[in-house]
């Protein structure tokens, strides 16, 4: 998994935690006054999002989950962080909600509520995803696997077409979607099981379609793979602390911050990884490619 983990780099210089330039405390990174939603923010990698959102003053965060516990225990321990390190006038407004962000309906009565309480998101990172069993795709059966494919895909667009369609006004005239994608929706071998990568592939391909019509002084849109992170979720998965070399959780965590600046705007409707050197992707030979080439670090075919 290591040597499958760093193919693919197109920056010189690497990553494994946060750097100087995508750092949550850097003041040119500032969320102040922002209201961000993070789903599948109670736990895991979309935690460690929720927590450099704070970290960069974020007026008002949302974080979304299906455990009452779990989002209960993230409040906590979120709103605790945001009192330690409040730099502008007040600590950030923590809010968790019970969501399956795969339920319609539950999707429904989440925007109708934010609506209602004139509550405008800023900022929205879809981090929630299904992760289906390891089995052939045709040992599966078309019902299971639709399932994921209606995490995956079918949920990350509504989430999006009514983060875009939202009523009222937000901080400034930019919206912010940062989606946490995966290296396995173009490197295949990296995750056994065959739906994960097919879904979050199609996933990151709608979003890319979506970014082509939409402008990114609109709605940004960025998709990016978080890393390779220890997670409870690896843990079930049956990795441990020895299996690879583990990044840190704040990597991630620190390039979604990043992500939902003006400073990326230059990746709109791409796909990266945390770990690529920020740095190096704004200049040089990888900033004249992206510039030049609109299929570059794009969902597609190779050599076509």
């Amino acid at each position: 998994m290591e040597g499958l983990y760093n193919l693919g780099a197109v920056t010189k210089t690497t990553h494994r935690a946060s750097y100087p330039a995508i750092s949550s405390l850097r003041p040119e990174l500032s969320q102040a006054g922002k209201t961000v939603l993070v789903t599948g923010g109670s736990a895991g990698i979309g935690y460690a999002i929720a927590r450099s959102f704070v970290q960069a003053q974020a007026a008002k965060l949302i974080i979304l989950g299906r455990r009452s516990g779990t989002v209960a225990k993230a409040v906590s321990s979120l709103t605790t962080l945001a009192r330690e390190t409040s730099t502008n006038g007040g600590p950030a407004t923590v809010v968790g909600l019970e969501c399956d962000m795969g339920s319609p309906t539950d999707a429904a009565a989440l925007w109708a509520r934010l609506a209602g309480e004139g509550t405008v998101v800023d900022v929205l990172v879809l981090n929630a995803a299904a992760i289906p069993p390891t089995k052939p795709l045709l040992d599966m059966g078309a019902e299971l696997w639709a399932t994921y494919y209606d995490v995956n895909v079918r949920a990350q667009l509504d989430f999006a077409g009514r983060f875009y369609k939202q009523l009222g006004k937000g901080v400034g005239e930019t919206k912010y979607l940062v989606h946490v994608s995966t290296m396995a929706v173009h490197n295949w071998e990296i995750n056994p099981a065959r739906a994960y990568g097919l879904t979050k592939n199609a996933g990151a391909a709608a979003l890319q379609m979506v970014a082509a019509d939409v402008a990114p002084e609109k709605m940004q849109i960025i998709n990016f793979h978080p890393g390779a992170i220890f997670t409870d979720a690896a843990k079930d998965a049956g990795y441990t602390e020895q299996t690879i070399r583990w990044d840190e959780p704040e990597l991630p965590g620190d390039f979604a911050v990043w992500a939902a600046t003006p400073e990326a705007g230059f990746l709109h409707g791409r796909f990266v990884w945390a770990c690529w050197d920020v740095d190096e992707l704004k200049s040089g030979e990888v900033r004249k490619r992206i510039d030049e080439d609109q299929w570059y670090l794009k969902v597609g075919v190779r050599g076509l």
